[in-house]
C-alpha cells in the first residue's frame, strides 16, 4: 500500500437474527464505509464465511440453541486470523465467557449500541494496519537480506574469463533466488546492433539466439518478462529478462533492485570486458590449441572485408558441444575433450576459435557451400572416430558469405541455429545410423513424429503423385543450383521413378554441378525406394521414401545430417564416393 493511500473498507460479517440488532448494524457499519453481510443462521453463516473470509465476525452466541457458540470455533479453525465477536445479552454472558475460551476477540453486550460498534470496528482497524505494517517490514527485511546476498554473488562474478561464463553464472544465481524465468542477452560483438543470447533458465527453446534490442521488447511483452537493461550510462552490457523474483515486494521496490541489480551486473561485465580488451593481444587460449574468441571477430571482420571487396566467398562454422549425461567429478570440459579432433581435419588457413565450454567457431577463407559441407562431415566423422559423439550431442552448423548473410552477427545466428538443428536431428533422434537404406526408408515413414517440428528444417511427411514429387524435388535442385553448383544423389529404377526423370532434367541444363544415380532395384526392400539428397551454397535437402503405384509417400527435410546418411548410404552400394 503507497504511503497516504486510504486504508480499504472492512468486510464485515454478521451471523444473528434480532432484526433491530441487524438494522443497527448495517446504519453504524455503512457510516464507517465499511461493507455488511448479514447470515440470521448458523448453517449459511459457516457457508457464507466459509466461501469469503471476512476481516471481522459478529456472532450471536445464544443463536440456534447455543449452535453459536459453536461456530466460534468452526470460524476460528477456518481463518485463524480474523477478530471474532461472541454477541451475547446481558443476562446470558456466561456464554460470552465460553466463547473467549473457544478463541473469540471480545465480548459485545447487546443490545447493541453505535458507539460500542464504532470502537469495535475501529479496533479491528487498527490490528489489520499494525499487521499490515508489520507484513511489509517483514517483507522488505527477506528482500534486504536477498539483495545483500545476490549483489554479493554478482560482485563475485568479476573472476570469470568471459562475458558468456558471467552471463551463465548469473542466471544460475537468479535462478537460485526464486526467478522462475531469465535470460541474459549479451552485444554479439564490438559495435555490433544484435544480441546474443548469453544464458537462459526456463526459455531455452522460446527465446531467440540472435535478435535487435527492439525484437527483445517485444518477445518480452508477448511472454510477460521484466527488461532490466545492464547498463553503464549508454554504455549497453547486456539485457536481461526475468519473471517470478522478489515477487513479495511492491512494483516500486522490485523495480529499484532490479534497477540496482542492473547497474552491478553492468559493471562487472565492463570489468570482465576491459580484461577481454587487454587479452586482445593473445591469439591462443590458454585452455586449448585454439584461438580466442576476440582474434577469431579480428580475423573474421578482415575476412568479411575482403571477401566484400573482391567478390569472395568464404564459410564459418559453430560447433556445439553438449554434455549426454552430467560429467562425473572433475571430468574435462567438452571443449578441452574435443579441440584436438577437429583441429586434425581443419586446413591450416582455418582459424577455429573457443567460444566457451561448449562452443566453438570455425572460419573457413575462400570456401564455398559444398566445401564447408565437406569440412562439417569431416569434423563429425573425426570426433565420432574418438568416441566423443559418444560422450557428447554434437551439433555442427554451416552458413556461407554472402548467400547467407553479410555482417558477422548474421552468419553466426544462422550458422548457430543449423548447429542445433544438426544436434537434434532426425539422424539422432530415431537413431538411424546403423540402420540400411531400406531400415532407413520405414523408420522414417512409421515414426515421423519423433522430431520436434518446432522449425522449418523439420522432417514433413508428404504424400503426392509422382509427378508432383518430381516437380517439388526439381525445384530443390534448381534452388541449391542458384548459388553455384551443387551435389545431387538420386535412386534409380527400371521403371518411372523420379531419379529418371530428375537426371534427365539435368542432361538438359536443368541442374548444374553433380548429380549421382544409382540403381537400388536389385537391393532388398529397395524396389521401389526414392531418394534425392541435395547438398548447395545454400544449405541441404532430402527426400526419403516409397513408390505406391503413381503416388510417392516420403519424408523430405532440410536436414544435413539425413542428406549425408542418405548419401553415405547411396555409396555404399555403388562402392564409390560421392561426397568428397
Amino acid at each position: 500500500m503507497s504511503q497516504g493511500a486510504p486504508a480499504p473498507g472492512l468486510e464485515v460479517a454478521a451471523i444473528l437474527a434480532d432484526q433491530q440488532a441487524v438494522a443497527l448494524l448495517d446504519q453504524v457499519v455503512a457510516s464507517a464505509g465499511d461493507r455488511l453481510s448479514v447470515s440470521d443462521s448458523v448453517v449459511d453463516g459457516l457457508g457464507r464465511v466459509s466461501s469469503s473470509i471476512p476481516d471481522v465476525a459478529l456472532i450471536d452466541v445464544a443463536l440456534g440453541q447455543g449452535a453459536g457458540l459453536a461456530l466460534i470455533h468452526h470460524i476460528r479453525a477456518l481463518a485463524p486470523g480474523i477478530p471474532i465477536y461472541a454477541l451475547a445479552a446481558e443476562g446470558r454472558l456466561e456464554l460470552g465467557t465460553h466463547a473467549m475460551a473457544l478463541g473469540a476477540t471480545g465480548v459485545l453486550v447487546m443490545p447493541l449500541t453505535g458507539d460500542a460498534v464504532l470502537t469495535t470496528l475501529s479496533d479491528v482497524r487498527s490490528r489489520r494496519a499494525e499487521r499490515d505494517q508489520v507484513d511489509v517490514l517483514r517483507r522488505r527485511e527477506q528482500a534486504s537480506r536477498l539483495e545483500s546476498t545476490l549483489f554479493s554473488q554478482v560482485a563475485e562474478l568479476a573472476d570469470c574469463e568471459t562475458r558468456r561464463e558471467a552471463a551463465q553464472r548469473l542466471v544460475r544465481l537468479l535462478s537460485d533466488a526464486g526467478a522462475r524465468r531469465a535470460v541474459v542477452y549479451l552485444p554479439a560483438g564490438e559495435g555490433a546492433r544484435q544480441l546474443l543470447r548469453g544464458a537462459a533458465h526456463g526459455l531455452d527453446s522460446e527465446s531467440p539466439a540472435f535478435c535487435e534490442e527492439l525484437e527483445l521488447h517485444a518477445f518480452a511483452e508477448r511472454h510477460r518478462l521484466g527488461v532490466v537493461r545492464l547498463a553503464l550510462r549508454r554504455e549497453l552490457g547486456g539485457i536481461l529478462l526475468i519473471d517470478g523474483m522478489l515477487d513479495t515486494l511492491s512494483v516500486e521496490a522490485r523495480e529499484g533492485t532490479l534497477a540496482a541489480l542492473g547497474v552491478q551486473a553492468a559493471t562487472v561485465l565492463a570489468l570482465i570486458g576491459a580484461r577481454e580488451e587487454a587479452q586482445r593481444g593473445g591469439m591462443k587460449d590458454p585452455r586449448s590449441s585454439a584461438y580466442t574468441f576476440a582474434y577469431f571477430v579480428d580475423v573474421a571482420g578482415r575476412e568479411i572485408d575482403m571477401a566484400r571487396r573482391h567478390r569472395r566467398r568464404f564459410a564459418l562454422t559453430t560447433i556445439g558441444v553438449h554434455e549426454r549425461k552430467p560429467p562425473a567429478g572433475d571430468a574435462p570440459e567438452p571443449t578441452l575433450a574435443t579441440v584436438e579432433p577437429v583441429l586434425g581435419v581443419v586446413r591450416d588457413t582455418d582459424v577455429l576459435a573457443r567460444v566457451d565450454a561448449n562452443e566453438f567457431y570455425l572460419l573457413l577463407p575462400e570456401t564455398s557451400g559444398l566445401g564447408a559441407h565437406s569440412c562439417r562431415r569431416r569434423v563429425l566423422d573425426k570426433l565420432s572416430a574418438a568416441g566423443e559423439a559418444d560422450r557428447y550431442e554434437v551439433g555442427v552448423g554451416v552458413a556461407v558469405y554472402p548467400h547467407d548473410g553479410g555482417d558477422l552477427s548474421r552468419l553466426l545466428r544462422v550458422a548457430r541455429h543449423r548447429a542445433e538443428v544438426c544436434r537434434v536431428s532426425v539422424v539422432n533422434r530415431l537413431g538411424l545410423r546403423p540402420l540400411g537404406l531400406a531400415e532407413i526408408v520405414d523408420a522414417l515413414l512409421a515414426e515421423p513424429a519423433g522430431v520436434s517440428r518446432d522449425w522449418l528444417e523439420a522432417p514433413r511427411v508428404v504424400e503426392l503423385p509422382t509427378t508432383d514429387v518430381v516437380g517439388l524435388v526439381l525445384a530443390a535442385m534448381r534452388e541449391a543450383s542458384r548459388g553455384g553448383p551443387a551435389l545431387v544423389a538420386l535412386t534409380r529404377h527400371a521403371g518411372v521413378g523420379i531419379g529418371g526423370v530428375l537426371s534427365a532434367e539435368a542432361g538438359r541444363g536443368g541442374s548444374s554441378g553433380r548429380v549421382h544415380t544409382v540403381d537400388v532395384g536389385a537391393v532388398p526392400g529397395c524396389s521401389n525406394v526414392e531418394v534425392c539428397a541435395v547438398v548447395g551454397e545454400q544449405g541441404t535437402y532430402a527426400l526419403v521414401g516409397r513408390s505406391e503405384g503413381h503416388s510417392i509417400r516420403a519424408v523430405h527435410a532440410a536436414d544435413p545430417l539425413l542428406a549425408d546418411l542418405l548419401i553415405q548410404r547411396l555409396d555404399q552400394l555403388t562402392g564409390t564416393r560421392i561426397a568428397d
